[in-house]
C-alpha cells in the first residue's frame, strides 16, 4: 500500500539524528495537523511492536550490511500504522525508502545542532549513556531492555556512522569508546542527506529558527503558522533526571531484594512458632 499525497500535508521524513530536537520536532510537527508522528518513544512507550525492529536490527548486524529491502519494508509497516511524519531514531536512516514509498512527494527535514561538537557533547551527556543502566538487573530480566540495550542502541551507533555495522561489542561500556569518530560521523550524515536528497525537498531546521521555515515548506500558510513559541522537549538536564532514575532502579534493586526475603524469613519464622506454640499447647491439654 503507497501513501496517499492527495491529503493537504505531505508526509514529513525526520533525517536528523537523535539530540538535534527530533522530540521538539515531533511536538512542533503536532501543532502543525500531524496527528501522528513517529518518534523513537513510539518504541519506548510500546505504541508499536519493537520485534520487528529488533529483528531488522540485529539482521543487519549480523550480516555487516544495510539490507534496503528489509529497510523498505520496515518504512511501509510505518506508513500502514497510520503515522503521518517520522523523526528521530530509527525512521530518520529509513529516508530514501520513506521517498520512494511517498513517490518523491515525500518532504525531508533534517534537524540539526549549532556544530558537531554542541552534538557530540549532547549526545555524551544523554542518549550516549542511556542504555547502560539496561544491562543490569531488574532491566536486564526484561527481554525488551535486553534488545534495546543490545541490539537497538549499538545498531543506531553504527548506523550513526561511529563505527562499522556489528562493530560495536555487547553489553558496551559508553558510546565514549568511539567519541573520537562522532563529529566525523555527525557532518557526515548532514553531507550525505544533502547530497541524496533533492534541494526542493528539504529544508534544515535548528530548533531556534522556529515555526516558521516548517510552515513556509510544508505550505501551511503564514497566517496560519502558530505564534507560540517552538517546543523545547527533552532537553539535557530533563534526560540526564531520567538516566539517574534508571540508575537509582538499579543501585536499588539487590538491596531491596535482600531486604525483601529477610522480611520473609522472618513472617516464616513467626508463623511456624505461632503454630508450634499452638501445636504445644493441645499437647498439654490431652496430657492433663
Amino acid at each position: 500500500m503507497m501513501l496517499d499525497t492527495t491529503k493537504e500535508l505531505p508526509f514529513v521524513i525526520g533525517a536528523g539524528v537523535g539530540r538535534t530536537g527530533t522530540h521538539s520536532l515531533q511536538a512542533a510537527l503536532i501543532t502543525l495537523g500531524y496527528n501522528k508522528p513517529f518518534h523513537m518513544h513510539e518504541i519506548l512507550d510500546g505504541f508499536v511492536d519493537p520485534n520487528p525492529w529488533f529483528e531488522y536490527m540485529q539482521n543487519e548486524r549480523t550480516t555487516g550490511m544495510i539490507n534496503n529491502t528489509l529497510a523498505l519494508k520496515m518504512a511501509q509497516n510505518v506508513i500502514d500504522l497510520g503515522y503521518t511524519a517520522t523523526t528521530d531514531y530509527p525512521c530518520c536512516f529509513l529516508y530514501s525508502e520513506f521517498l520512494e514509498l511517498t513517490n518523491g512527494k515525500g518532504k525531508v527535514i533534517l534537524s540539526v545542532r549549532s556544530s558537531p561538537s554542541d552534538w557530540k557533547k549532547s549526545v555524551l551527556d544523554t542518549i550516549g549513556i542511556l542504555s547502560l543502566p539496561f544491562f543490569k538487573p531488574p532491566f536486564s530480566f526484561s527481554p525488551f531492555f535486553s534488545q534495546f540495550a543490545g541490539v537497538l542502541v549499538p545498531w543506531l551507533w553504527e548506523r550513526t556512522g561511529v563505527a562499522n555495522l556489528g562493530q560495536i561489542d555487547v553489553p558496551m561500556e559508553s558510546i565514549i569508546d568511539y567519541e573520537d569518530n562522532m563529529e566525523a560521523a555527525y557532518t557526515q550524515w548532514i553531507k550525505t542527506i544533502k547530497k541524496q536528497v533533492p534541494r526542493k525537498q528539504l529544508l534544515i531546521h535548528h530548533a531556534k529558527d522556529g515555526y516558521p521555515p516548517l510552515c513556509k515548506f510544508l505550505g501551511i500558510e503564514k497566517a496560519d503558522c502558530p505564534k507560540e513559541d517552538y517546543p523545547h522537549i527533552g532537553d539535557t538536564q530533563e534526560m540526564k533526571q531520567l538516566i539517574r532514575t534508571f540508575e537509582i532502579v538499579t543501585e536499588a534493586f539487590w538491596p531491596v531484594v535482600v531486604l525483601l526475603g529477610l522480611l520473609l524469613v522472618l513472617v516464616i519464622q513467626r508463623v511456624m512458632h505461632r503454630n508450634g506454640k499452638g501445636k504445644f499447647s493441645k499437647t498439654a491439654e490431652k496430657l492433663d
